[in-house]
């Protein structure tokens, strides 16, 4: 029975896809299960199975292109199964990420009749690349055909591109132009821009601060090193107090449903993770119930493979509230943006020597400053308030967090 490959919906924020590689071509027998091709969403390059068996009797998408979310990517077929039906129901292909304007193949039919698929843009021989490598290859200016892969196959794969020479990028212009470059966003940047604006615009924020004594803090980071206990930051004590707080304050662990509020049940503390191109935010599934090293070595796992775009789907959703922590770019404080569903979520600057009173003497203090954006549908001053101070009350008294 014939089956139609189309662009997955791989999270709730994908709206396009790129198709990265094929990993089966036009004739190859295939079985349900087999790997046909790599997919990139905007978060992570994930691998597009198969679900029923038979022969990839057409591909309408070449590698790196662009298209929206089910567009028809290929055809799995019998032999002798016509395959016409189907194809008249193709969309028009889009260009690839490398072009902005439709080929002339690839304008929008005429009316006189159905859509019909265009021809298949010609696919350069290059070398076969891990994903990875070729973005990196792209940004070095590095061209693949000169590198020799080590990987399965001979694929080339990112350590094959330590030693490669970077070709300069320097744009060519005349006399009087600005030298200004337009380059198309990238999906995730695109899903940020959306997301965002959407966020901005239809969720009344609010902003809650406070600063917190960080000195216990610091010792006992300190005391731990010292023990030869895994690597411990402000991060991960944020995210286990942060995990508690909303336990103690259940109004924040919530998110808006139009005519009502769904309350979460889990602590599930999202954290923000910079990457290429933007960021994501994996979930520390039941925070409040890890240990300190538990979430350490969640975090180093975790970020190395946001980095690589290596996250299945269910990594970085159903947070209840995310952390966003830039006191290791010596940001004091700032303001983030709510990600919906969520009701809130926490800014968290570096921490810094300052003069201050203690028992009607100036001292010099460790101090960290907190900003706890909140949505005004789910909630008001006082819980917000009381969260931030949950959090605060755990991070001046930290020894209650490593048991």
């Amino acid at each position: 029975m014939a089956g139609r490959i189309v662009m997955p919906k791989l999270s709730d924020t994908m709206e396009e896809g790129v198709l990265v590689k094929w990993h089966k071509h036009e004739g190859q027998t295939v079985a349900s299960g087999d790997v046909l091709a790599e997919v990139e969403t905007d978060k992570a390059v994930l691998e597009l199975e198969a679900y029923t068996d038979g022969i990839l009797r057409k591909t309408l998408v070449a590698e790196g292109a662009r298209v929206p979310v089910g567009t028809l990517l290929g055809v799995i077929a019998g032999e002798s199964e016509s395959i016409d039906d189907l194809l008249g129901d193709a969309p028009t292909p889009v260009t690839s990420r490398a072009g902005s304007q439709p080929e002339p193949s690839q304008q929008a039919p005429s009316s006189s009749g159905p859509p019909r698929p265009g021809p298949i843009p010609p696919v350069s021989r290059m070398p076969k690349a891990s994903p990875l490598a070729k973005k990196l290859a792209e940004q070095r200016g590095i061209d693949l055909r000169t590198i020799e892969g080590t990987g399965p196959g001979g694929r080339i794969v990112e350590r094959d591109l330590e030693a490669a020479p970077t070709a300069a990028r320097t744009p060519e212009r005349a006399p009087g132009e600005s030298g200004d470059r337009t380059e198309r966003l990238s999906l995730m940047r695109a899903t940020i821009a959306k997301r965002m604006t959407e966020s901005k615009t239809t969720v009344p924020h609010f902003y809650v601060t406070t600063e917190v004594d960080a000195g216990a803090l610091i010792d006992l980071k300190a005391y731990l090193a010292d023990t030869g206990e895994p690597a411990i930051g402000p991060t991960e004590f944020l995210v286990k107090a942060m995990g508690q707080a909303l336990l103690a304050v259940p109004a924040v662990n919530a998110s808006f449903a139009g005519d009502h509020v769904i309350s979460h049940a889990g602590a599930h503390v999202g954290v923000a993770v910079a990457v290429d191109d933007g960021l994501i935010t994996p979930v520390v599934r039941d925070a409040d119930r890890l240990t300190l090293g538990q979430i350490a070595e969640w975090l180093a796992d975790v970020v190395a493979r946001a980095r690589r775009k290596a996250l299945a789907p269910e990594e970085y959703r159903g947070a209840g509230i995310s952390l966003s922590n830039l006191g290791m770019y010596r940001v004091d404080d700032f303001a983030a943006i709510i990600t919906p569903p969520e009701a809130a979520v926490l800014a968290v600057g570096q921490i810094t020597q300052q003069a201050v009173v203690t028992d009607g003497q100036i001292v010099i203090g460790r101090r960290l400053r907190m900003t706890l954006s909140a949505d005004h549908r789910v909630l008001d001053g006082v819980s917000a308030a009381k969260f931030l101070g949950e959090v605060a009350a755990r991070l001046e008294n930290p020894w209650r967090l490593i048991r």
